[in-house]
This record gives C-alpha cells, sequence and structure tokens, in this order.
C-alpha cells in the first residue's frame, strides 16, 4: 500500500521552475508594526481603487448603449464563437469553471471556445481541449500603457463572438469582467444579475438563493440559455511532457515510481491556513503509519511559512517553486493531498487525486470538493485537530485499499 523514503528542495504555484532565493528576515519588536503598516496601506489602496470603480460605473451609464434580451430571443444555432471571462489571480476560481467549459463543448460541439484569463495563471488552460484559444489580460500594464488596452480590446472585438459569458462570483459585481464582456461586442452577453450589471450585459440571470457548488452556480448560467443537464467534475487535463518532468524530478529526490506519496500545502489565506506544525506532526504521522513520502507544496506568499518545516525526515521533500502544468503534474502523482481550502486544494480535485480538504473558514457547500474518493474536515470552533484529521486519512487510506482504487 503506502512505503518510504527521500531528500530535499523547496516550492509551489506559479513560476517556472527556478532557483530558491532566501527571504527578507527582520529582527526586533517592529516587525509587527511593519507588517501593521503594509496592511493598512493595502486596506487605503484597495478603498481609492473601489471609490475609483464606483465613480467609473456611474460615468459608464450616461454613456453606454442599453439593450435587453430575454433568452427567447436567443438563437443558439447561431453561437459559433465562444468567449468566457473570469480574469481572476486566484487559481481555484478558474478551475471552478472547467465544468461549465465541458458543458458548452457538449452543447456547442462546432463552436470555438475561447478563454479571457489574467496573466498570473493563464496556463493552467494551456494544454486543455476545453478550450479553443486564451486572451490573456495584463490588467497592471493597461494601468501604465492605456494604449495596450485598446489594442487588446480591438482583438477581442475582431473575433466577432457570439456569446460572451461573464463568469465572476454570482454574489460580487466585477468592474473588469463586466466591461470587458460588454467591450467584447458579443451578440449574447451573459452574467448574473447584480447592481449596475444591466449597463454591460443584454441577457441577465437572476441569483438563487440556493446553496450550491460554485461550479454549478457557473453552470447555472448556461442552463439558464439551453435548459438543465447533468454536469461534469472539475477537470485539468495533464501535459504528458509535464509528467515526465514531474517524475524526473520526484526520482532526483528519492521517489521512485512505486513508492506512495502524500502532498500537503501548507498555505492558505488568513484564517484558512493550518498551523504549519499540524502539518508537520501529519508528514511524520503517515511516514511512520504507512511508509509514505511526502511533500509540501507552497506559494510564493508561504516564503516564511515553509522556513518554519524542519525537514529532519530523509522521506519528506519541500517542492521547487513551478508553473502550473508541471504543478499540476506532480499533485497528480500523488496517492493522496491535504490542504486548506486553496488554489493547490481545487488542482489536487481537478487532476483526480483523492484530497483532503480542511475548511477552517469558508464555506465547504460552495467550495468543497465533490466525489467520493475526496474528504472534508470543518472547523469546530474554528480550529481542526491533528487527531480529527488523521482519523479521516486513515478512513480514506482504507477506503483506497478496500475498492482497490
Amino acid at each position: 500500500m503506502l512505503k518510504g523514503r527521500s531528500t530535499n528542495l523547496g516550492s509551489l504555484c506559479s513560476h517556472p521552475l527556478s532557483k530558491q532565493t532566501k527571504p527578507l528576515t527582520f529582527k526586533g519588536a517592529g516587525v509587527n508594526m511593519i507588517f501593521w503598516l503594509l496592511e493598512r496601506r493595502c486596506m487605503i489602496f484597495k478603498r481609492i481603487e473601489q471609490a475609483g470603480k464606483r465613480l467609473l460605473v456611474q460615468v459608464l451609464g450616461l454613456f453606454l448603449r442599453h439593450e435587453r434580451l430575454s433568452r427567447t430571443d436567443v438563437d443558439l444555432a447561431r453561437i459559433s464563437k465562444i468567449l468566457v471571462i473570469r480574469q481572476d489571480d486566484r487559481i481555484g476560481n478558474l478551475i471552478l469553471t472547467t465544468p461549465l467549459l465541458s458543458a458548452l463543448r457538449r452543447h456547442f460541439p462546432q463552436a470555438q471556445v475561447w478563454y479571457l484569463a489574467s496573466k498570473t495563471f493563464h496556463k493552467l488552460f494551456s494544454n486543455s481541449s476545453l478550450v479553443d484559444r486564451i486572451l490573456v489580460a495584463k490588467k497592471r500594464q493597461y494601468i501604465f500603457h492605456p494604449l495596450s488596452l485598446v489594442l487588446f480590446i480591438r482583438r477581442i472585438r475582431r473575433q466577432k463572438f457570439d456569446l460572451t459569458i461573464d463568469a465572476s462570483d454570482e454574489n460580487n459585481f466585477s468592474l473588469n469582467n463586466s466591461f470587458l464582456v460588454y467591450l467584447s461586442g458579443a451578440r449574447y452577453r451573459v452574467g448574473y444579475q447584480k447592481p449596475k450589471s444591466h449597463l454591460f450585459l443584454n441577457l441577465e440571470v437572476p441569483v438563487t438563493q440556493a446553496n450550491k457548488h460554485a461550479s454549478e452556480m457557473h453552470l447555472d448560467l448556461l442552463r439558464y440559455l439551453v435548459g438543465d443537464f447533468q454536469s461534469d467534475n472539475i477537470k485539468i487535463e495533464i501535459d504528458p511532457d509535464r509528467r515526465a518532468e514531474a517524475n524526473e524530478y520526484l526520482k532526483a529526490n528519492g521517489v521512485e515510481n512505486t513508492d506512495s506519496l502524500v502532498g500537503m500545502h501548507v498555505g492558505g489565506r488568513g484564517s484558512k491556513r493550518w498551523p504549519t506544525k499540524n502539518f508537520q506532526e501529519m508528514a511524520d504521522w503517515i511516514t511512520e503509519s504507512f511508509g509514505a513520502k511526502v511533500i509540501f507544496f507552497w506559494g510564493p506568499e508561504e516564503r516564511g511559512v515553509i522556513q518554519r518545516i524542519g525537514v529532519k525526515d530523509k522521506n519528506h521533500i519541500v517542492a521547487d517553486l513551478f508553473d502550473l502544468p508541471t504543478l499540476s503534474a506532480l499533485i497528480a502523482r500523488c496517492n493522496f493531498f491535504i490542504s486548506p481550502d486553496t488554489g493547490a486544494m481545487h488542482l489536487s480535485v481537478a487532476v483526480g487525486t483523492p484530497t483532503l480538504a480542511l475548511f477552517l473558514d469558508s464555506d465547504p457547500v460552495k467550495f468543497g470538493p465533490q466525489g467520493s474518493m475526496h474528504r472534508i474536515v470543518r472547523a469546530s470552533d474554528g480550529n481542526i485537530s491533528v487527531e480529527a484529521v488523521k482519523s479521516v486519512f486513515q478512513e480514506m487510506v482504507e477506503s483506497k485499499v478496500i475498492t482497490g482504487t
């Protein structure tokens, strides 16, 4: 079943295999003050940005041509080119749109499907059979070089899309998404009904109050047009070359093809994060109990966290930073994956690795992994004990042995 042994190294997420750089370290009592000041500055800039966007929406309302259609006005037979827009800097949100992409392929098999994503994570779809072309939004560049935004919009409009889908969250208005949906010039512009959304959409889908998974939220936009249908699971395809690259990397770190490997992602935003010492305790227990090797993944934001991982066991590895295609292949190689509610957790589910998701401060109904091979542990009083995670992991291992999967 599970075995064990290995070396070390260092990191995860959205940049090419790169040399690990030492982070800045701060000493003295002024550390908390420094971080407090940085946080305050970010909050101030965020408020200024939000105020600016509200003002811009009001101004745009004076000039944009309002057009309202109903679903009976949609000629599905004329839809031959589709654009999905989700320019998000959170990888999990993009992964959760993959069932929508699968459904678009089924219902419009002859249509081209394009995806407009941010520069940060557009490589997620670089090997996907669900997407024909990718448009990359470079938001920061547009701030300093407005002409590049004009050229980008011209490129979009030249495609003459028939249908553009605003795949932003149903509860949050995204001016960036909405504006690009409008400027796409598509015959049909569909998204959720939100304050001011009528300025940019001509097909507004009412928001339902029922609790549902985020992937279903995206699928309901298409159901509004074509009727009800069964959904697919989230899925990311692995490039064979990246799979070989991942295997070569693991072999160089002492992981053979026959070794059992458990991945752990030590990240998480704010209160979503599980304590580092808990991951270390889990890793020690997994190696001791099952003979498995453990690989720790992390992202740029967890550079300080990963430094606290004391890799003393030769069966434990701290991964390097990889681009998304190689990272996907590495996680796909794992027999199990343990993570808080992070993009890496969604990636694990999407590549078919049995995933144990730790939900400390987010909604598992909306964002939790779906499917019988995955498990969710919810926080009690804001905490998840190591013993609770051990118990669920033990059950997952035994279940996998019994079912022979």
